[in-house]
Order: structure tokens, then C-alpha cells, then sequence
């Protein structure tokens, strides 16, 4: 496994063939990151049953990152630019997509021994992070471990159709999730599928159970679909807020906003929508009043306001149904992770009183899925991936067996030397 990944030799399985390609528009982009996906699945399932991989893998992934860095670079502001439609244009960041594609190559060329020493050269203190972090869970094994994704297990993309999971990344996981956990959950914000989570991830069947919409959907590793109940008048009133943000996002001066980060995202008792990217590609006036313009649609759909909770990220608009509260104080409340964990350890009959659980994550609305773990299991550890003074003080609070590290690829590459 710590040796080259390639070997030159005939496999039983057949990969998808990726060709030089010019990429003009948005759609060509996503197009070809569909390829990737394609490719990068049936790669991670050879490499896990210690198969070979053959060099036209490589050559498919290099095909794939010279078509992204030759797309056209405006001489005058720096950015590729990439057409919406015939006339329209758009700056794109592609740097999670060439970057994420340069690691996979360099991984199936060199093997994993390298490639942890070429992680290292690119993140300050890599060795210190990921030596300590190994020696705090050497040798345990978990009951559960429950993760976020964007930002904790996979680095931050600029645009979600596009953050298809790398094949070192899902190696790691994967690795970590058969050889050193019972039940191995990722819970994000984003949708399950169409467009989600499913879409983007390339880990190999039975072995994540997949939630999106923060837990209120969610598929177990036999494939089976499990959903929060929500009651007529709320699906009533969420359809009608999904057909105005989709008319909304056709207007001239809003449908730049379906193409940034999150773009509108319909998830099941959740929608989102973009307003800004990590890239800042959008001027903070028009940010700010497109933020506004969501808000008063909100209003005439939800006049008591007991029906939505709007959250703003700075990024995206989170709008999300209410559910019953705790107490008479709080009569309602927005659905959280902490929900979301607690309808999934529910639903599949998960004993948190049975050995220790592992949460990640890597922002404040990560802390209610470590509130609950807290709740409902016995042993509690968290690795959190922040460099945010605040929010390390806050969980090392909640979790005294706390380890904050400063990026994804460290997490990753600690979870890949325990699993070995």
C-alpha cells in the first residue's frame, strides 16, 4: 500500500476514459467532474481490496487537470472565466478541483508514504498536528464515528457541484471506517441527493451511513431511505418558499447567485442559497441585497415567523423549518445536527452507551452533533478542524477529549496511519 499504487497489468476492472477537453462553459466543467467521479469510485474500490491500479487511471486524471488549468484567464483581473449561457460569463476559482486532482496523481504515482511527506511541505507544522493526533487515539477502536464533511473531511470547494471527493481522501476514510469503527455516519448540511452528498462522494458501498439536510434524511449502509417526519401544513408552506426562490433566481438581477458556492439547494425540511463564496465573487452590496430580498420572500410565506428560522452563514442563507422545542420558553426551535444524530442513533437502534464515539467537525453548527453525542454516549472524543481560538475553547469545553487541528488533509491523514 506505501508503494506505488500503479502497476502495468491487465484488470478485471474497466475505467472510464477521460480525454483532453476544452472547457468553455460552467456545464462543460461540471460535465467533466462527473467524469472524475466515474473514474476516481471503481480506483478507490481496487485500491482498498489491495488491487492494482493500471497507469491509464493516471493518465485520465492528468487529462482531466490539464483540460481545467488551460481554461481561458482573463488578462485583466487574473480569473478563469467560464460562459453561463452564450453571452453570459463567469469568474471561477478552481483551485479545490486542480489541487484535490494533482494530490490523486501524485498519491497513485508515489504511493501513500510519499504522499503524507508531500502534505507536509504544504501545511506548517503537518508532523507536529498528525504525530500527536496519532498517538491520542492509537489503538482505540470506536462504537461510532460521526463526522461533517466540507471542511472537516473534505477540503472547502467554491462551488458544491464541484467538491467530488478525491480518491486519497476517500482511501483514508474508508480505511478508517472498516478497520476501527462499528458505525461510521457523515452528517452534513447539504442535501442527500439531486443534487448532494451521494453525488459527490466515491466511498465504496456498506460503509457510510449517509445524512444530509443535517439528519433529517438519511440512507444506512443497506441503501435503505429514512426521513424526519414533517407535517402537511410545513411541506405545504416549503414547497411554496422552493418555487419562489426559483423564480427569485431567475430574475436578471439575482441568477448570478445560482452558480456560486451552495447555488440554491432544495433539502428535505431545509433550503439553501448561496450569497457569497469563499472566494468573495460576488460585491458585498449586492450580497447583502439579495440576503434581504430572501428574507422579506420568507416574511410573506411566514409572516409569525413560526414556521422558518433563517440562518446566515455570511456564505449561504440557511432556511429551515421549526420543530417542537424542549420547555414552554421554547415552543419551537430550528432542527439542528444534534436532531439529525439522535433521529439516526433512533432510527437504526445505535447503543451510545456501548464503547467510545468519535465527532468531527469544523464549525459552530457542528457543536449541537457534539452537544448530543455528549447526551447520548458514554465516551466521548471530538477532533474539530479549526483555527478559530473561539470555537477550539468552546468544544474543548463541551469534550474534554478534544484535539483541534488546523486543516482537512491533517484529520485525514491521521484517520488513514490509525487504520493501518
Amino acid at each position: 500500500m506505501h508503494e506505488s499504487i500503479l502497476k502495468e497489468r491487465k484488470l478485471s476492472t474497466s475505467y472510464t476514459s477521460i480525454t483532453l477537453q476544452d472547457i468553455r462553459t460552467l456545464k462543460e466543467l461540471y460535465q467533466l467532474k462527473a467524469e472524475t467521479r466515474e473514474l476516481r469510485q471503481p480506483v478507490v474500490k481496487n485500491i482498498i481490496k489491495q488491487r492494482v491500479v493500471g497507469q491509464s487511471c493516471v493518465e485520465s486524471l492528468k487529462n482531466a487537470l490539464y483540460s481545467l488549468e488551460t481554461i481561458y484567464i482573463d488578462d485583466d483581473t487574473g480569473q478563469r472565466l467560464l460562459r453561463l449561457d452564450g453571452k453570459k460569463q463567469i469568474e471561477v476559482d478552481l483551485t479545490y478541483e486542480i489541487r484535490e486532482l494533482q494530490k490523486d496523481i501524485y498519491y497513485l504515482e508515489y504511493g501513500e508514504d510519499k504522499f503524507i511527506e508531500y502534505l507536509a511541505k504544504f501545511i506548517p507544522d503537518f508532523r507536529s498536528y498528525v504525530n500527536n493526533g496519532v498517538g491520542i487515539f492509537q489503538g482505540m477502536h470506536f462504537n461510532a464515528f460521526i463526522t461533517d464533511r466540507d471542511g472537516t473531511t473534505n477540503n472547502y470547494c467554491g462551488r458544491y457541484r464541484s467538491s467530488v471527493q478525491p480518491i486519497y481522501n476517500s482511501v483514508f476514510l474508508t480505511r478508517f471506517a472498516r478497520n476501527c469503527c462499528n458505525h461510521s455516519i457523515i452528517i452534513t448540511s447539504a442535501p442527500l441527493k439531486d443534487f448532494g452528498i451521494l453525488n459527490v462522494s466515491i466511498n465504496p458501498s456498506h460503509t457510510f451511513i449517509y445524512a444530509g439536510s443535517k439528519g433529517r434524511e438519511f440512507i444506512d449502509i443497506n441503501g435503505e431511505f429514512n426521513s424526519f417526519p414533517i407535517n402537511e401544513k410545513k411541506q405545504k408552506l416549503i414547497q411554496l418558499l422552493n418555487e419562489r426562490m426559483l423564480v427569485l433566481l431567475q430574475e436578471q438581477d439575482f441568477e448570478k447567485f445560482n452558480f456560486i458556492g451552495s447555488a440554491l439547494q432544495i433539502k428535505f425540511g431545509q433550503t439553501t442559497v448561496a450569497r457569497q463564496d469563499i472566494t468573495n465573487s460576488i460585491r458585498d452590496d449586492e450580497s447583502v441585497a439579495f440576503l434581504e430580498k430572501v428574507k422579506s420572500v420568507v416574511h410573506e410565506i411566514d409572516p409569525s415567523g413560526r414556521n422558518f428560522r433563517i440562518e446566515d452563514t455570511g456564505l449561504d442563507i440557511e432556511i429551515i423549518l421549526t420543530i417542537d422545542g424542549a420547555s414552554k420558553d421554547s415552543p419551537i426551535k430550528d432542527f439542528d445536527k444534534g436532531n439529525g444524530l439522535s433521529f439516526i442513533y433512533n432510527k437504526l437502534g445505535i447503543d451510545g452507551s456501548e464503547g467510545s464515539t468519535l465527532v468531527c467537525g469544523d464549525t459552530p453548527s457542528d457543536i449541537p452533533m457534539l452537544k448530543k453525542a455528549m447526551e447520548i454516549c458514554k465516551d466521548v472524543w471530538a477532533v474539530f478542524v479549526t483555527r478559530d481560538e473561539k470555537l477550539k475553547q468552546e468544544v474543548k469545553e463541551i469534550c474534554p477529549n478534544s484535539y483541534t487541528v488546523p486543516y482537512p488533509d491533517v484529520l485525514l491523514t491521521i484517520l488513514g496511519l490509525l487504520s493501518l
